[in-house]
C-alpha cells in the first residue's frame, strides 16, 4: 500500500514539477528578448537602423549586451535564428521556439519580439507550433501539386508509420531546398525580388481538408529537417498565391517544371471558383544552410512513392 501511495504522489508530482520548471524555462527566455529589445532600440535611436543580421554584431554595449542575452536564449533550450527584418531595417521581428526535440521540455510556445514589444502568437490551444509561418513574410517561386498523396500515403495499410514520416520529410525538404535553389537562379533572369526580407517559397496544391492529416506528423518532420540544417516554416492561407503577393514570381521567374495546378491568373474564372472549391493551396518557406547547387537526388522517396501508386492503378 505504500508503494503505490508513493507511486501515485509520483506521477501527481513529476508532471507538475515539469510544467513548472518548463513555465520558469520559458518566462527567462521572455527576460532575454525584453533586454535584446531595449538594447534594438537603442542600436536603432544610434545607428537610424535595425541591425541586418542580429546573429553578427559589432561590439558596442548595446550589441554585447544583445549577444549576451541570445547566448541565453540558446542555453535555455530555444532558437536564435528566427531574425527577420523590414524594408529599410526600419523594423525587425525576432521569433525563437524550443529547439529540435525540445518541444513540450523547455517550452511549448513561440515569441515573437518586434520593436512594438514581445507577443505570443498563439494557435489552438495557446502554443504556436515552430513551423507557423501565417507571420512570415514569404516570396513564392515553385509550385508543386500534391493533391490525393497525402490522402493515399495517410490511409496505405502497406507503410508504417516511420515510412509514412520518412517519405514525408522528404517531401517537405523538396519544398524547401527547391524554393531556396530558384531564388539563387532568379537574378539571371530579371529583376531580383527581395528575398532579405522574405524567404523564397514553395507552393504545394492538396485537396481541400487535406492539409489537416499531416498536423501529427508536423513535429517529426521538424526536428528532422532541424537536423539536416533546414528550417521551415508553413503558410496555411496561400490560396491567393496566384494573385498579388507573388504574381511576378510565377510569371517572370517560374522554373521550368509543369504542375497540374496552374496559376489562377492563367485560368478562366469558372476554372478558378471550381479549383477554389476543390483545392486548398499551403506555402511552404524556409532557410537551409547548405544550399544546393542542383537539384538532383531531391524527393526520391516521394517519387517512389508515387511510382508504386501507378502500380496499384
Amino acid at each position: 500500500t505504500t508503494v503505490a501511495i508513493i507511486g501515485t504522489i509520483t506521477a501527481i508530482s513529476v508532471p507538475n514539477y515539469m510544467r513548472v520548471r518548463m513555465q520558469v524555462n520559458m518566462e527567462m527566455v521572455k527576460q532575454h528578448l525584453k533586454t535584446i529589445g531595449t538594447h534594438m532600440n537603442d542600436v536603432y535611436n544610434r545607428n537610424k537602423q535595425f541591425p541586418q543580421n542580429i546573429n553578427q554584431l559589432g561590439n558596442s554595449g548595446e550589441e554585447v549586451a544583445i549577444t549576451a542575452s541570445l547566448f541565453g536564449i540558446n542555453r535555455r533550450e530555444y532558437t536564435t535564428d528566427g531574425y527577420t527584418t523590414g524594408p529599410n531595417l526600419s523594423t525587425f521581428q525576432l521569433r525563437t521556439c524550443p529547439q529540435a526535440g525540445r518541444w513540450g521540455i523547455a517550452g511549448d510556445r513561440c515569441f515573437v519580439l518586434t520593436p512594438l514589444g514581445i507577443s505570443e502568437d498563439a494557435v489552438g490551444l495557446g502554443a504556436l507550433n515552430p513551423w507557423d509561418g501565417s507571420n512570415i513574410p514569404m516570396i513564392g517561386n515553385n509550385r508543386i501539386s500534391a493533391g490525393g498523396l497525402i490522402t493515399s500515403l495517410m490511409s496505405d495499410w502497406r507503410l508504417t508509420e516511420s515510412q509514412k514520416t520518412d517519405i514525408l520529410i522528404d517531401l517537405f525538404a523538396e519544398l524547401v531546398h527547391t524554393a531556396v535553389y530558384y531564388s539563387a537562379q532568379i537574378p539571371a533572369k530579371g529583376p531580383l525580388p527581395d528575398y532579405t526580407t522574405n524567404l523564397p517559397s514553395s507552393y504545394m496544391s492538396l485537396m481541400k481538408g487535406e492539409f489537416a492529416k499531416l498536423d501529427s506528423y508536423l513535429p517529426k518532420i521538424d526536428a528532422a529537417l532541424r537536423a539536416q540544417g533546414i528550417q521551415f516554416y508553413i503558410n496555411r492561407s496561400a490560396n491567393d498565391y496566384g494573385a498579388d503577393r507573388s504574381k511576378s514570381s510565377f510569371s517572370k521567374y517560374t522554373n521550368s517544371y509543369e504542375y497540374s495546378l496552374q496559376s489562377p491568373s492563367s485560368k478562366p474564372a469558372k476554372q478558378k471558383q471550381q479549383a477554389a472549391l476543390t483545392t486548398d493551396v499551403i506555402e511552404v518557406g524556409g532557410k537551409v544552410d547548405n544550399p544546393m547547387t542542383e537539384l538532383s537526388g531531391l524527393g526520391n522517396k516521394v517519387t517512389a512513392y508515387k511510382g508504386t501508386l501507378l502500380q496499384k492503378k
